[in-house]
C-alpha cells in the first residue's frame, strides 16, 4: 500500500494534536519466594504453603505470579486492539444503481514539482524562530506586532450587541480590517475605547459586509513577543544540531518532503475530480449515506469549537451557511459513490489485516491507541480513504499525467475551494522529522 495517496485521502482530515507516551508501562515484580520475613518473632520458611498445608513450590507460585501480570497485560491489549471487521461492508452497496461510470483512460492531469530556495528555507525558520518566542506583557503602548488581548463587543447596525468576547489581534495582521488596527494601535493595558467602522463587501465577515459596525474594547493585556536571535546558540538550544548547516539543510529536506506531499495531494484531487466529471450520476443516494457524509463535512469546524460550545457558532464565524454544509455534503456523497462503484467494478479489495496495519502504524505514529484512533476518524471514514487510495493507484496507471514546475503565475490561477493559495495553505504533512521541532 502507498502511503502518500492515503494521506492525501485524509488531507482534509483534523489531525491529531500532541503525541502521547509510547514508554512501555510494563511493571516487573521484584519479589521473589526465597525472600523471608518475620511473623511473631519467628521466622517463615523459604517454602510456601496452600489453605489446605500442602507445600506449594516457590518457583512454581512465581510462574503464577508472572502469568498474572501477563495476563493482565494480555487483557489490557485485547481492549484496546480493533474489533473484526470487512472493509468491504463499508463501501455504498449497489453505487452502480446510482452511478454510470465513464472512460477514464488518459485523463489529464498535472503534478506540479517545486524548487525550494533559500528564501524558502530562511521563511521556515522564521516562523520557528515565531513558533520559539515567549510572549510578555509591555507597558509600552500597542504597536505593529505587538498582541493586544480585549473584551470585545460589536453592534451591527444598531442591532442588539451580545455580550463581550475575549479576543485578541496581532497588530500589523489586519484580523479585522486595517483601520480596526489603527484604533488599537498606541494603547495599554486598562484602556476603553469606542468607534465605528464602515466595512466594504471583502471583509471575511460575512454579518460586516457593507455595513457600519459599533465596537466597544476594553483593553486587558498588550504583549510582545521576545523571539530568540538565529545563531548557534539558537540551533544547538531548540533544534538539536549543532550547526546552522547542519540545520538548514534538515529544514530544506522537510520542505522538499513537505511540497513533494503537497504535489501528491494536489495531483490525486486533480485526478478524482476530472474522473467524477465523468461519471454520471442519477441525483439519488441512499438518506444514511448523505446524513454520514454531513457529519463529517461538519466535524472539519468541529475541531474548533470549544468544550460546552455549539458548533453553529463556529460556522457562523466562518460565514459558512446551513446550505454550504449540505452542497459540501452532497460533493462528499457523490465522491463515495463513485469510489464504490469503480472499485465494485475493478475488484479492488481492502483487507483486513490492511485495514488493521494501516490504522495501527497511524495510531502508533499519534501516540494513540489504535481504538482510540479509529474512534476519532471513525471506521467509514478510514475504509474509504484506503479505498480512496488504491482507486487512485489504479487511475493514475491509465492517466496522462504531465510534470510542470510550479510558478507563481500559477499560485495566482488555481481557485481552491476555501479561496486560498498554495502559498496560503497548510501544507500536507507525514511529519516534521528532520527540522528540529519539538
Amino acid at each position: 500500500m502507498k502511503k502518500r495517496y492515503v494521506l492525501a485521502a485524509l488531507a482534509a482530515m483534523t489531525v491529531l494534536a500532541g503525541c502521547g507516551d509510547n514508554s512501555s508501562k510494563q511493571e516487573t515484580s521484584e519479589n521473589t519466594a526465597s525472600e523471608s520475613a518475620t511473623d511473631g518473632g519467628e521466622q517463615v520458611d523459604d517454602s510456601m504453603a496452600s489453605d489446605d498445608g500442602e507445600e506449594i513450590d516457590p518457583e512454581f507460585s512465581q510462574d503464577v505470579e508472572n502469568n498474572e501480570v501477563i495476563d493482565a497485560e494480555d487483557a489490557e491489549e485485547a481492549d484496546a486492539s480493533l474489533d473484526p471487521i470487512t472493509p468491504s461492508e463499508f463501501l455504498v452497496q449497489n453505487a452502480s444503481d446510482y452511478v454510470t461510470l465513464g472512460d477514464y483512460d488518459g485523463v489529464e492531469v498535472t503534478k506540479y514539482t517545486y524548487e525550494i530556495t533559500d528564501d524558502m528555507v530562511q521563511e521556515e525558520i522564521q516562523e520557528e524562530l515565531a513558533d520559539a518566542s515567549e510572549e510578555e506583557s509591555t507597558n509600552a503602548p500597542s504597536a505593529e506586532g505587538n498582541v493586544v488581548y480585549m473584551n470585545l463587543t460589536a453592534t451591527v447596525e444598531g442591532e442588539e450587541a451580545s455580550d463581550p468576547d475575549e479576543t485578541f489581534i496581532t497588530l500589523g495582521q489586519e484580523e479585522f480590517g486595517q483601520e480596526f488596527d489603527q484604533k488599537l494601535t498606541g494603547v495599554s493595558t486598562g484602556d476603553t475605547l469606542d468607534f465605528s467602522i464602515t466595512y466594504g463587501d471583502d471583509t471575511w465577515q460575512e454579518d460586516w459586509q457593507g455595513k457600519t459596525v459599533d465596537f466597544s474594547v476594553e483593553v486587558t493585556d498588550v504583549t510582545t513577543s521576545n523571539t530568540p536571535e538565529y545563531n548557534d546558540d539558537y540551533v544547538k538550544d531548540y533544534t538539536g544540531y549543532d550547526t546552522k548547516e547542519e540545520y538548514e539543510a534538515s529544514v530544506r529536506e522537510y520542505l522538499e518532503q513537505s511540497y513533494t506531499e503537497q504535489s501528491t495531494y494536489d495531483e490525486a484531487e486533480e485526478l478524482i475530480s476530472a474522473c467524477l466529471a465523468k461519471t454520471e450520476f442519477t441525483g439519488e443516494y441512499p438518506e444514511e449515506l448523505f446524513d454520514s457524509c454531513k457529519e463529517e463535512a461538519l466535524s472539519g469546524y468541529a475541531m474548533f469549537v470549544d468544550e460546552g460550545g455549539d458548533v453553529n457558532e463556529v460556522l457562523d464565524m466562518f460565514g459558512v451557511t446551513e446550505e454550504d454544509i449540505e452542497e459540501e455534503a452532497k460533493n462528499l456523497v457523490n465522491r463515495r459513490l463513485f469510489i464504490s462503484a469503480f472499485a465494485q467494478a475493478n475488484n479492488i479489495e481492502v483487507t483486513e489485516e490492511e485495514y488493521v496495519d494501516y490504522v495501527t502504524e497511524y495510531a502508533d505514529y499519534y501516540g494513540e491507541s489504535a481504538k482510540d484512533f479509529e474512534t476519532l476518524y471513525t471506521r467509514e471514514t478510514l475504509v474509504n480513504a484506503l479505498y480512496e487510495s488504491k482507486v487512485t493507484d489504479l487511475l493514475l496507471e491509465k492517466a496522462n499525467v504531465t510534470e510542470t514546475p510550479y510558478t507563481e503565475e500559477d499560485s495566482e490561477e488555481e481557485d481552491y475551494e476555501d479561496g486560498e493559495t498554495l502559498d496560503d495553505m497548510e501544507i500536507v504533512e507525514e511529519g516534521e522529522e528532520g527540522t528540529g521541532e519539538e
